[in-house]
Formats: C-alpha cells, structure tokens, sequence
C-alpha cells in the first residue's frame, strides 16, 4: 500500500470520525459525514459505492434532521412556548447561520444560527405574551 494513500485514509477516518464526535455535542457532524463521503466519491470516481448510496445517505441525514427539529418542537412545547415562537426560532437560527457565515465561516455559523434562533424566538414569545421571563425560557 502506498504511503500517500494510507495517510489519505488515514484522513479520512479521522474527519468522519470527528463529524460523529461533532454531532455529540449538537454540531452539524452529521453534514460533516455526508460532505465527506460526496467528496471521497468525487475523488475517488465513485469505485467503491455509487450515486444511489449517497442518495440514501442523504435521505438519512434528512430523517435525522426532521427528527431532531421535532425533538426542538417538543421540548419548546414542553417548557410552554408557543408555535410561533418555536417556528421563529426555526427561522432565525437559519437567518443567523447564513449571516454567521459571512462573518466567520464554521464558527460564525454556529454561533450565528444560536443566536438568531433565541433573538427570533425571544421576540416572538414577547410580542404574544409580553411577559419577558417567559419569553427568556
């Protein structure tokens, strides 16, 4: 085996290792996974598994994605928020990762998407309750 083809997979097994840890801590290491394996099928022709299985692959991340937007819908109901705040912080958390991204990319995003999720979310809950300590929960 060749040396410079070793420290390829070598390479490879650490990003998607590190996308797995990334989705431990609530980052997108689930994205991570997915890039990576688009990539290596770029790189690699597509030798070793096809279009099909990143099809499927990316029909995973997706369910995955509904499943844990839906986690957030339920929890934001369980500590009494309304729909629309649930829906503003939806919205804010992907208004706030694209704005994140110009100003920093990776780290931006993520503080980005944090931050415009509570600021949509703060806002709507106050516009309906006017009640600030509820609207900060």
């Amino acid at each position: 085996m060749d040396i410079s083809l070793a420290a390829a997979n070598l390479m490879l097994i650490l990003v998607l290792l590190a996308g797995v840890g990334l989705t431990l801590f609530g980052l997108p290491g689930n994205l991570v996974i997915l890039a990576t394996a688009v990539g290596y099928g770029f790189i690699e022709g597509f030798a070793h598994f096809d279009v099909r299985f990143l099809l499927i692959l990316g029909g995973v991340f997706l369910l995955g994605e509904a499943a844990e937007f839906g986690a957030g819908m339920i929890g934001a109901r369980r500590a009494n928020a309304s729909g629309r705040a649930a829906a503003a912080a939806f919205f804010g958390g992907l208004l706030g990762a694209l704005a994140g991204s110009a100003v920093l990319p990776v780290l931006g995003t993520v503080a980005g998407a944090v931050a415009g999720a509570f600021a949509l979310s703060y806002l709507a809950e106050l516009s309906k309750t006017g009640d600030r300590g509820q609207s900060a929960r």
